[in-house]
């Protein structure tokens, strides 16, 4: 790639240099057509304009000017950003940020914190799991050379040499080494990512997926995600009964439309080829055209149904590809395109043609409005006039209005408090039904008038009188009015939710997560989708009650009060708010500490360690808050005033909605929920999200947002669908619950049945029971083929009944799988096959008592009357009917551990939703490589394997098929007894 050049002036003299170069202080010139190389405070600007998509995410472009609009740096319009594209104007800025230090520089920081290096949670629990196993074989290793160096080289001599004891050893450790967990846990991650992808979830790491067995909150946005984002205009009201209910051809949208809504649409229906059509409905549908930036864009769609946008509109069509016209813009401009075209038959082009844009103010995500000038087609000789729309949030629009139309002759009258409160009623009406509100109004003058009005503007701006900055509340429009608007009406919205959410939301619950709605719109409208959604639910919210605050101040003591209510009318409690004490480090940003006193190096040696094996983030440990069954609804703009008890209060709820929010209010709840030991999966689209996403647990991306929000994420979720969400939280913890079966599986035999016999051996002074040879072929082949079918094991039933797993408390090898895995499955497993090993010597006439503590004295003391060659014989054939039945006995382990609480009729893998034939594989694999050791002549002489008599495998299969019966009356006390000891103790 080529390097970006500026055009720089240093000491005087104009120049180019490479981006790179720049430094703090330069002065550069920003001309069209350039990509904006660091972030720049501009000095002079003449109608400049930058595109910021791909930092905010907002298409549209920002109209830059010299003077502080916001004291917000990402809102103010006199500073330009690295990245930023200049699509008008030219301008001279001076440069304040390079390279990390600019904005997006420091979203990349972050983003780059979340690498393939980065030590996950599953990391940590597979080296706590190798830890545990090196602790383990070098304790009996070491257990081995103090027993042969203290006892039995000098009292039993000649039993074990030193050769032979270093065979034990090395038999020792690779008994205790699960050979196959690496290819397990290598092939369960690739499992269960490529069913993740087939949902439409593409994870960029795939040990981030164990990550989601521990999700308890999900904080996610609501257009796109819960909701289709496709947007209809269903009516246009004006005056204070005025009413068009927009034609609905979907079946799906009249469906959706209750008998309450079609009343409150129904009260006037005007028709818009009658010759009465309200002069308001008129002047909205006008500025529905005008003040919209949806525009026409040729796609190229394949066969496979992708669609790539064509900037090339005359590219001739093939046979593979076929032109198509798409409506391109922001969700809402592309409803009203739709609605003034395919429902009221405006030639919107036309329209925009006739009237044509002079001047105008983009939405963006603070001020949530829009403002365009145009100068009016002129149908008289009369002076030219410039029609002023601005379009944005009721709340926000009443203010800037002095009057409104009136029903029906179109009258202009003064604004009153009866009419405002008739609009605001109007509002929360359609705000309850689940629509979104749009408001117009408009003001008409001059074009004399206007252009006077932007030369004072534009004088102002380029030579300010006072450099003072704005307040906060100081709006710039460009030069365009901030009030005496007339009211014009409003359009009712509807984005209707996914069909798939609601079950969704409820499958989350059930899993004992709580879903929390954090979007920009309305409190009654996010309240309402979050009612259809399930996010408030008919059986705790809308039953019990849902909870909201209010902030006021006392003027006599001087405080600030906080008023929680249920139910709007219903106090519950007052609170003094208080100073907020949150203490939490922003994830990925690091803290460079001030002190210069080095740690002791071991200390810092065994931090390190203590790293690769536990959760630095202690507020994980902290104890989580007592769940109430109430919702409550939190909008954006009380949230700067809450404090901890008002969030422990609000954080309490068993559903949350926070409405009207911002990104930063969105990181803010993030660190609120973390801070009180909740592990959170949050939804992001844009760049300014991406502080919130690194601060979450596990960041969801969306395919439709930004690429520094795509880059931050964990994950994408290519159809921007809720409900994937759910996929991958089941997929997580089925995940977990595969690698916990192979565990459960390797150890019992895999380690303790092949440790016990040289402990045995060794301190009992008996023959060992199974050679290194045997135990090396278990281990690679039998044991290693079973653990990988077991991870091919789908989901059990009751997998997304279960809470969340706790970090610091749940772990893929804890006492409870210890416990399982030798002390009950390990035991049994090693007395089975002893048992068959003793009872074979016992029919060759050698009796237990003979073998029993004879150390190198076997067979002569007591005398055995068999030869040496015999006893070898036997011996060989001891051990392969000790391996031959430890085979049976896996085989009924890898039965038993298929699930965890299911029984295996219910989970057989057979036939049904849980077959599993790669388990039948596995089973067919082992037999045959136990029948080919010991059936072949060639093993037979090379490796001194022996055929077995099938009588010695008898009891291993009774011994299996009992603790099979053992082991589903286990399962069944303990999903009838869920609370009991017997359900506390299991793995």
């Amino acid at each position: 790639m080529q390097p970006s050049i500026a055009t720089v002036k240093r000491n005087g003299i104009e120049m180019q240099l490479n981006a790179e170069e720049l430094v703090p202080g330069d002065v550069i010139y920003i001309r069209l057509g350039d990509k904006i190389p660091p972030d720049c405070r501009l000095i002079s600007c003449h109608y400049l304009q930058v595109n910021t998509s791909q930092l905010t995410g907002e298409s549209v472009p920002i109209t830059c000017t010299v003077k502080c609009t916001d004291l917000n740096f990402m809102e103010t319009t006199n500073l330009v950003f690295y990245s930023s594209l200049v699509v008008q104007g030219s301008g001279v800025g001076i440069v304040v940020n390079i390279g990390d230090a600019t904005v997006l520089g420091q979203v990349g920081q972050m983003t780059r914190g979340s690498d393939g290096s980065e030590v996950t949670g599953l990391h940590r629990e597979i080296n706590r799991f190798v830890v545990f196993i090196i602790l383990a074989a070098f304790t009996c290793v070491v257990l081995l050379w103090i027993t042969w160096a203290a006892w039995l080289n000098i009292s039993q001599t000649g039993y074990i040499s030193v050769n032979g004891n270093v065979i034990n050893s090395i038999g020792m450790v690779v008994c205790f080494i699960p050979e196959g967990l690496p290819a397990a846990v290598t092939l369960v991650l690739t499992i269960v990512a490529k069913r993740m992808y087939k949902q439409k979830v593409m994870v960029k790491s795939l040990v981030t997926i164990e990550a989601f067995n521990y999700v308890s909150v999900i904080a996610t946005d609501k257009t796109g995600t819960l909701t289709m984002n496709q947007m209809s205009i269903t009516a246009l009201l004006w005056g204070t009964l005025g009413e068009f209910m927009v034609p609905i051809h979907s079946e799906y949208e009249q469906a959706i439309t209750s008998k309450q809504e079609q009343g409150m649409i129904d009260r006037k229906r005007a028709s818009l080829t009658s010759t009465d059509v309200a002069n308001a409905l008129k002047d909205l549908i006008l500025g529905a055209c005008l003040c919209n930036n949806a525009a026409k864009q040729s796609c190229i769609t394949s066969n496979n149904g992708d669609a790539t946008h064509n900037p090339e509109p005359n590219t001739d069509d093939d046979e593979t590809s076929s032109k198509l016209i798409q409506v391109i813009g922001d969700a809402a401009d592309v409803a009203l395109y739709n609605m003034c075209k395919e429902k009221c038959s405006v030639n919107i082009e036309q329209v925009k043609k006739m009237n044509p844009r002079i001047n105008s103010v983009p939405f963006n995500s603070k001020n949530k409005f829009m403002i365009t000038a145009n100068l009016l087609a002129q149908t008289s000789n009369d002076n030219e006039m410039v029609l002023i729309t601005l379009k944005g949030a009721p709340d926000f629009i009443l203010s800037r209005c002095s009057t409104y139309k009136d029903d029906s002759n179109g009258e202009i009258l003064p604004m009153t408090d009866e009419f405002r409160a008739t609009v605001q009623e109007r509002q929360e009406t359609l705000g309850e039904s689940g629509y979104r509100v749009i408001a117009m109004i408009q003001q008409k003058m001059s074009k004399q008038q206007y252009d006077m009005m932007i030369e004072a503007y534009k004088t102002n701006k380029n030579y300010p009188q006072s450099t003072e900055q704005l307040s906060p509340d100081e709006l710039d429009l460009n030069g365009l009015p901030t009030k005496n608007y007339c009211f014009i009406g409003m359009f009712a919205l509807l984005d209707p939710a996914r069909p798939e959410v609601p079950e969704a939301v409820l499958k989350a619950r059930g899993a004992h997560i709580r879903v929390c709605m954090v979007t920009g719109d309305h409190p009654t409208t996010a309240a309402t989708i979050g009612k259809k959604v399930n996010i408030l639910s008919k059986e705790i919210s809308i039953d019990n009650g849902i909870d909201s605050f209010r902030i006021e101040d006392d003027n006599e003591t001087q405080e600030t009060l906080a008023h929680f209510v249920r139910n709007t009318h219903t106090l519950l409690e007052s609170h003094i708010v208080g100073e907020l004490t949150t203490s939490i480090d922003v994830k990925g940003i690091k803290s460079i500490s001030i002190s210069k006193k080095k740690s002791n190096i071991f200390k810092r040696l065994w931090n390190g360690f203590l790293f690769y094996l536990r959760d630095p983030n202690q507020v994980k440990d902290v104890k989580k808050l007592d769940i109430i069954p109430y919702g409550v609804v939190v909008t954006g703009s009380d949230i700067h005033s809450m404090d901890d008890h008002m969030w422990d209060w609000v954080l309490s709820h068993k559903e949350i909605v926070f409405a009207r929010t911002s990104p930063e209010q969105k990181l803010r709840i993030v660190m609120e929920f973390s801070k009180r030991g909740e592990v959170v999966a949050v939804t992001g689209d844009g760049t300014n999200d991406a502080p919130a996403l690194k601060q979450a647990d596990l960041e969801v991306a969306m395919a439709a947002g930004t690429e520094v929000a795509k880059e931050a994420g964990d994950m994408i979720l290519l159809d921007n669908n809720f409900s994937s969400i759910i996929t991958a939280i089941e997929m997580g913890r089925l995940l977990s619950d595969n690698l916990k079966k192979v565990a459960i599986y390797l150890l019992p035999g895999g380690t303790w049945s092949e440790v016990i016999p040289v402990l045995v051996s060794t301190w009992m002074g008996i023959p060992l029971s199974l050679s290194l040879f045997l135990g090396v072929v278990f281990c690679m082949f039998n044991d290693i083929v079973n653990s990988l079918a077991m991870v091919s094991e789908t989901a059990e039933q009751d997998i997304m009944s279960r809470p969340p797993a706790i970090r610091h408390k749940n772990h893929l090898v804890d006492w409870k799988l210890l416990v399982h895995a030798y002390l009950i499955m390990g035991n049994i497993e090693c007395f089975t096959a002893f048992f068959c090993f003793f009872w074979y010597y016992a029919s060759q006439d050698i009796p237990v008592s003979s073998i029993f503590f004879t150390y190198a004295n076997f067979g002569t003391d007591p005398p055995i009357n068999k030869t040496r060659d015999e006893l070898t014989s036997i011996l060989q054939t001891g051990q392969s009917i000790y391996y031959v039945d430890l085979c049976i006995m896996q085989m009924f382990n890898l039965i038993w551990t298929r699930t965890r609480y299911v029984s295996f009729f219910k989970h057989n893998p057979l036939f049904g939703k849980a077959r599993n034939l790669t388990l039948c594989i596995g089973v067919v694999f082992s037999t045959s490589v136990g029948l080919l050791i010991t059936l072949v002549p060639w093993f037979n002489s090379v490796f001194k394997t022996k055929p077995v008599p099938v009588k010695y495998i008898c009891p291993a299969l009774g011994f299996g098929l009992s603790l099979f019966i053992f082991d589903e009356v286990r399962k069944f006390l303990m999903r009838r007894y869920p609370k009991s000891c017997l359900a506390k103790m299991a793995w």
